[in-house]
C-alpha cells in the first residue's frame, strides 16, 4: 500500500482502542489514567485490532473483491496503479477493515470482562475493590485515617498504578462526613482527596444514587 493510505490507516486504526478503553471504563468505574496512559492504551490495542482485521482481509479478500472489494493479488501486482483505478474498492475496504477492528474492540472488551461479577478477579487489589458498581449505584467510602478521623463520603475517583508513580489518591465528593471520638457531621466540602499514605484501611458499600441525592 502506498505511504498515505497506510497514514489513514492508522489514524483511522485509534478508533478500535477508543472504543475498547470506553467499554473498559464502564467497568471499571471511577478509575483515572494519565492522558499518556490513555493514548498508549489506545493506540496498542487500535493497532492490534486494525492489524488483527488487516489478517482476516488478506485471508478472505479473493473472495470478497468480486463485490466491490481491494483483491489483493491485483494491489500486489499493480500496487498505486490499481488503488488510483479502484478509489471505491479503497473505501469499501478501508470501512469494511475498520468495522471489523471495531467489531473485534466489542468482542474483546466483553471477553475480558465477562466474569466481572465473579468472586475473584485478577489484577489490582486497589482497581478491582471499586469495579463492578451495578447501574444506578454509588460507592460510599468509609475511610479510617492514621491520624485517627474516619471519613466517609461518596466515591468520585481513584488513581491506579500506571497513573500514581506508586501512591495511589482516592477523591470522595458531598456529602463527606467525619466522626472524630464518636462525633459524626457532615462538613461543607464538595471534593477531599485522600492519600494512600494516610489510610489505615477502608470500608466500601454500593448505595442507591437517587436517594442519596435527595437526602444530600
Amino acid at each position: 500500500m502506498p505511504g498515505s493510505l497506510w497514514a489513514v490507516l492508522a489514524v483511522l486504526g485509534l478508533l478500535p482502542g477508543w472504543i475498547f478503553l470506553v467499554k473498559r471504563e464502564k467497568h471499571l468505574r471511577g478509575a483515572t489514567r494519565s492522558g499518556l496512559g490513555e493514548l498508549l492504551q489506545v493506540a496498542a490495542v487500535g493497532v492490534g485490532l486494525t492489524g488483527t482485521a488487516l489478517l482476516i482481509w488478506s485471508i478472505i479478500s479473493e473472495a470478497i473483491a468480486p463485490f466491490g472489494f481491494v483483491s489483493l493479488n491485483e494491489l500486489a501486482r499493480s500496487g498505486g496503479i490499481y488503488l488510483a483505478a479502484h478509489p471505491r474498492h479503497v473505501i469499501s475496504t478501508l470501512a469494511l477493515v475498520l468495522s471489523a477492528a471495531c467489531l473485534l474492540a466489542l468482542l474483546l472488551a466483553a471477553y475480558i470482562y465477562r466474569s466481572l461479577h465473579d468472586a475473584y478477579k485478577p489484577g489490582s487489589s486497589w482497581e478491582q475493590a471499586f469495579s463492578g458498581v451495578p447501574q444506578g449505584k454509588g460507592i460510599w467510602l468509609g475511610v479510617q485515617l492514621t491520624e485517627g478521623p474516619l471519613v466517609e463520603g461518596l466515591l468520585h475517583s481513584f488513581d491506579i498504578a500506571e497513573a500514581s508513580d506508586g501512591n495511589r489518591d482516592i477523591v470522595l465528593k458531598h456529602p463527606i462526613y467525619v466522626t472524630v471520638d464518636d462525633a459524626r457531621g457532615v462538613t461543607e466540602l464538595d471534593r477531599l482527596v485522600i492519600s494512600s499514605e494516610h489510610t489505615q484501611y477502608m470500608s466500601a458499600i454500593h448505595i442507591d444514587l437517587a436517594r442519596e441525592d435527595s437526602t444530600a
